[in-house]
């Protein structure tokens, strides 16, 4: 919002601005009121916005809009212990032994499987 001075103002100009300040009461008391000098006379000019006064309402609940009580302990710790998004896994290789992909600097599940039942025949021999 950038105050413009003007060389001169009708009469009427002046007027239509400054009953339309007078719409929105809240804001015109932020506004400055800077007097434009036209034929000789000094005339209060403020600057014209076209918010309805809808807006102007719903600026205020909006500066109002703070918590009414202190969160409490229990929602604290629900919102920290709350389960987090998982990652995707990068680091991704193909198993020498099986072919199958497995995970990096980890055993091949497929491969301890086998390994595991190979074990067990043995056991039962």
């Amino acid at each position: 919002m950038a105050l413009r001075l003007l060389p001169f103002a009708p009469a009427n100009m002046s007027r239509s601005l400054l009953s339309e300040s007078l719409q929105f009461p809240r804001l015109a008391r932020f506004l400055p009121i800077t007097p434009i000098a036209t034929s000789g006379f000094l005339q209060p000019i403020s600057i014209s916005l076209n918010i309805p006064s809808l807006l102007s309402d719903l600026w205020d609940s909006v500066l109002r809009a703070v918590p009414k009580k202190k969160t409490s302990h229990m929602k604290k710790r629900h919102r920290q212990m709350a389960g987090k998004a998982l990652k995707d896994v990068k680091s991704l290789n193909k198993c020498p032994g099986c072919g199958q992909i497995k995970r990096a600097h980890l055993l091949c599940p497929n491969c301890v499987k086998e390994i595991k039942e190979s074990w067990r025949t043995l056991d039962m021999a």
